[in-house]
C-alpha cells in the first residue's frame, strides 16, 4: 500500500513527487519511458513569473535560476515592421525561458536526493477505481491511497476517470513544431503575422531554438523539408535589418491545434493535472505552467489530509482550479485568432487579416489592454 501513487514523470508528477517525498509520505512515480527518453523529451521552456516563485518556494528552482534566461519583452513581426511590447514594463515581472527537459531533469536528480521512487520503462496499463484505487503495471497491483493522474491526454488516467466530462474544440489548424540549432535572433520571442501563415521563434537555450511554422490543414508534412522550413520562415518573420540565424534541424513534428478542459478533474481518488485535464495550444506557452499549478493544488489539498485528516482542500480542487484553467484557456484562444492566418485568396482570408490588424493595433496602442494582456501573458494576473 502506497500514500500516493503518481503516474507519468512529466513536470507535474515530478513536482508533486518532490513536495510529497519531502514531506515524509510514501509514493511512487510511474513513467512508461526510460529515464533517458524523458530527459530529452523537449517541449515547453517558457515558464511564468508565478511558476518560478512556486518552484523557488519548494526549493525545486536552482537549476532554471542559474542556467535560465530572463524575457521581458516579446515581438510582433507584421509587414516587415516590428512591433516590440514591453511586457515587463507593463505588468512588473519577466518569464524564465528554461527547456522543459531540463527541468524535469532538475526535478528527476533532487526527488532522488530526497529518497523518492521513480518508476521509469513501467508503463501503467489501468487503473481501477474503489476506495482504495488500484494501479496496474507489469503485471503488478499497487494498491493506493490516491492516485495523481500526469500521464496527459492518451494516458490511461483520463479514461479510468469515470463521471468526468471533456468538452473542447479543433482549431482546423496545423503548426510544425522545429527544433534547431541556432541561437535566437534577437532577445525577445518573436509572433510573425503573415498573410500566408503564422511563425514564430521562441527562446530555449543561447544555442538552440524552438520555431512555429503554420502549414495548411491538408498539407503532407514530409514535403517540409530542411529547405522549405527555412525558406518560409525567412519570409514570415522578416523584419528590416534582422535576419534570421539558421541552424540544422534537431527534431520536429506537426502540432494539431485543439483545446479541451475536462470536468471535474477528479473521480473519487483519482486526480488529473497538467494534459490529462486540459490542454491550451502553445499560443502563450501556457500548458506546462498550467500542469505545475495543478499539481501545487494538490499536493497543499494532500499535505493538509496526511497532516489533519481535512479533506476540504481535496474535495475542492477542481472548483479551485477551473476558474484559472478556463481563464487561461481563454487567453490562448485569444492569442491564437491573434497568430493564426486564414485562408489566402478568399474572402473569409481577407476578414481574418483584417482581425488582425485590429488586434495588434489595439494591441499596441491601448494602455489598458496591453496591461490586461501583459499579466496574463507573464502569468501575475490573480
Amino acid at each position: 500500500m502506497r500514500d500516493v501513487g503518481i503516474v507519468g514523470a512529466g513536470p507535474a508528477g515530478l513536482f508533486a513527487a518532490n513536495v510529497l517525498v519531502r514531506a515524509g509520505i510514501d509514493c511512487v512515480v510511474f513513467e512508461r519511458l526510460a529515464e533517458d527518453g524523458v530527459r530529452a523529451r523537449a517541449r515547453a521552456g517558457q515558464i511564468e513569473y508565478r511558476t518560478v516563485r512556486l518552484l523557488d518556494r519548494h526549493g525545486l528552482a536552482d537549476g532554471l535560476l542559474r542556467r535560465g534566461t530572463t524575457m521581458g519583452t516579446c515581438e510582433f513581426r507584421r509587414s516587415g515592421k516590428r512591433h516590440v511590447l514591453d511586457y515587463e514594463a507593463l505588468s512588473g515581472a519577466a518569464h524564465h525561458s528554461y527547456p522543459q527537459q531540463l527541468l524535469v531533469g532538475d526535478l528527476v536528480d533532487s526527488l532522488r536526493a530526497a529518497g523518492g521512487e521513480i518508476r521509469f520503462g513501467a508503463p501503467v496499463e489501468s487503473i481501477r477505481l474503489a476506495d482504495e484505487p488500484v494501479v496496474v503495471t507489469g503485471g503488478e497491483e499497487v494498491r493506493c491511497g490516491f492516485v495523481l493522474g500526469c500521464d496527459g491526454f492518451h494516458g490511461v488516467a483520463r479514461v479510468a476517470a469515470r463521471g468526468t466530462r471533456a468538452c473542447g474544440v479543433d482549431f482546423g489548424a496545423r503548426w510544425l513544431a522545429i527544433l534547431a540549432e541556432t541561437p535566437a535572433s534577437g532577445v525577445e520571442q518573436i509572433y510573425g503575422l503573415h498573410p500566408e501563415g503564422f511563425a514564430g521563434q521562441m527562446h530555449r537555450s543561447s544555442t538552440v531554438s524552438r520555431f512555429y511554422l503554420q502549414i495548411p490543414p491538408d498539407a503532407d508534412a514530409a514535403a517540409w523539408d530542411a529547405d522549405a522550413v527555412w525558406s518560409q520562415l525567412d519570409t514570415r518573420l522578416a523584419a528590416e535589418g534582422e535576419p534570421l540565424a539558421r541552424g540544422p534541424v534537431i527534431d520536429s513534428s506537426v502540432l494539431e491545434l485543439h483545446s479541451y478542459v475536462t470536468e471535474p478533474m477528479q473521480a473519487g481518488r483519482l486526480f488529473l493535472a497538467g494534459d490529462a485535464a486540459h490542454i491550451v495550444t502553445p499560443a502563450g506557452g501556457k500548458g506546462m505552467n498550467l500542469a505545475l499549478q495543478d499539481a501545487a493544488e494538490l499536493t497543499e489539498g494532500l499535505l493538509a489530509h496526511f497532516r489533519s485528516g481535512d479533506p476540504a482542500r481535496l474535495d475542492a480542487y477542481s472548483s479551485t482550479r477551473l476558474p484559472r484553467i478556463w481563464q487561461t484557456v481563454e487567453f490562448s484562444h485569444w492569442m491564437l485568432q491573434l497568430l493564426l492566418a486564414g485562408q489566402p485568396g478568399v474572402a473569409e482570408g481577407a476578414f481574418q487579416e483584417g482581425l488582425r490588424e485590429a488586434r495588434l493595433a489595439r494591441l499596441m496602442t491601448d494602455d489598458a489592454f496591453a496591461r490586461a494582456f501583459a499579466r496574463a501573458y507573464v502569468g501575475t494576473d490573480g
